[in-house]
């Protein structure tokens, strides 16, 4: 069923956040990735337990805290039967999930360009597992399934998108490959409504450039990489002009919101916006990584063709309506773009990939797109 937007649905009231939740138990894939990681904190901090599963490919356990309530297993959930075998077995105290977050997906313009059938098979793998493994439970043991999708999935726009906005073709392919398969994905979970109960179907999140210290600039994506170049001293590479509109919302911010719907479970089942309020060009975020630098940075104004391949396309315009979310009850993220550049470059170097843990294909990293 579509999404009806928010103007035709009755208004949810706003409630205060919980003070007391009931422990929960989380399946958690790309648990050591960048969202999943601060996630899996968020989480543990507010007493809740926590089962990951991540192969590793674009995370890695150092991320993440030795704590008696976290299980890690180093594990590719696309590989049959994986995800079964762990929702059969439960969570570490024998009991059933509650939730089962799935934020494991190839993601990162380089690795899709570098193999875009591989990423949308990888993804789409990912996601029949889970309707399969659940599929397999009874109906009373059954988690909430809270599944990363993509910004991306919006057809070109200049206007902020909302949940119900035009999408891309889920048959695209090449550059699109990512965002076709995180559409396809919402699809798939979407035909295996049935198998939960309507108030806790599958929710789809549309992530909007979530960026913060540790995200590792191998994917592409822009702040990490305006960041470490800013700190070994070298130019800023500015794709185009820099025209191009982004909002972006710190890492820590957007686990919170997450961690918060989580304890709520109160969401209607469909997309979800979940971004930030830090609207920017690039060309103005890359002037304040510049000024906020150790050493202030020169621009390099470059061709992404060249870097990307002659059919590269960019995105001129992608910004979120959150009026969903903001229904929902989190507590947005708000942070500013000076805060989210500012933490970055300070803590950048202490959250990023360990010294010598070079970078394996991605199979199932954890987005940020």
């Amino acid at each position: 069923m579509p999404y009806a937007p928010a103007e035709d649905r009755p208004r949810r009231r706003v409630h205060p956040p919980m003070s007391n939740p009931p422990p929960l138990r989380v399946l958690l894939t790309g648990a050591a990735g960048f969202i999943g990681s601060s996630l899996a904190r968020g989480l543990l901090e507010r007493g809740h337990r926590v089962q990951g599963l991540d192969d590793l490919s674009g995370g890695w356990p150092e991320r993440l805290p030795d704590h008696p309530r976290l299980e890690l297993e180093v594990r590719d959930v696309s590989e049959p039967g994986v995800l079964a075998e762990v929702l059969a077995r439960g969570a570490s105290d024998g009991a059933p999930f509650d939730h089962l977050v799935h934020l494991a997906a190839r993601v990162g313009v380089r690795s899709v360009l570098r193999d875009p059938e591989g990423c949308r098979a990888a993804n789409l793998r990912g996601v029949r597992e889970i309707v399969a493994a659940v599929a397999e439970l009874g109906p009373e043991n059954r988690p909430r399934v809270w599944a990363a999708s993509s910004s991306e999935v919006y057809a070109p726009s200049t206007q902020p998108l909302r949940e119900g906005d035009a999408t891309r073709d889920t048959r695209a392919g090449g550059r699109w490959a990512y965002a076709a398969s995180k559409l396809r994905g919402e699809e798939i979970l979407d035909e295996a409504a049935a198998l939960w109960p309507a108030a806790r179907g599958p929710v789809h999140l549309r992530f909007f450039n979530v960026v913060g210290p540790g995200q590792d600039a191998e994917t592409g994506m822009v702040l990490p990489t305006f960041v470490e170049a800013a700190l070994a001293g070298r130019s800023l590479p500015v794709h185009g002009d820099g025209s191009q509109v982004r909002t972006f919302a710190l890492v820590d911010e957007v686990a919170r919101v997450l961690r918060e719907l989580l304890e709520r479970d109160d969401l209607e089942a469909g997309p979800l916006n979940v971004g930030g309020a830090a609207r920017t060009s690039i060309l103005e975020l890359a002037r304040e990584v510049s000024a906020r630098a150790p050493v202030p940075c020169t621009l390099e104004f470059t061709d992404p063709r060249r870097s990307h391949g002659a059919n590269f396309e960019g995105i001129a315009h992608r910004e979120p309506e959150l009026g969903r979310l903001r229904a929902s009850g989190a507590l947005l993220p708000s942070a500013p773009l000076a805060r989210i550049v500012d933490e970055t470059l300070r803590l950048h170097a202490e959250r990023a990939r360990p010294a010598g843990r070079a970078a394996r294909p991605a199979a199932c990293a954890s987005p940020a797109s």
